[in-house]
């Protein structure tokens, strides 16, 4: 049974980290590539939905470097 850590962090922690939700599947690495929650208040600002950006707006959201919790 999972015991709701990952990597030293509790999924809450990592969705934190995330910006608001994370899904884990069972022997793949855990892989945040970009700030959900600050994405998902730009679209909301804009009244865009996330899908709709540009790649250009997209990017700005991206880490340099993803978060990985193996």
């Amino acid at each position: 049974m999972f015991d709701d850590s990952y990597n030293g962090l509790t999924l809450d922690e990592a969705a934190e980290k995330a910006g608001g939700y994370v899904d884990y599947v069972p022997g793949r690495p855990l892989v945040i590539e970009a700030d959900y929650r600050a994405m998902s208040n730009y679209c909301r600002k804009k009244g865009i939905k996330p899908m709709d950006l540009t790649e250009e707006e997209y990017n700005m959201f991206v880490y340099d470097e993803p978060l990985i919790y193996a």
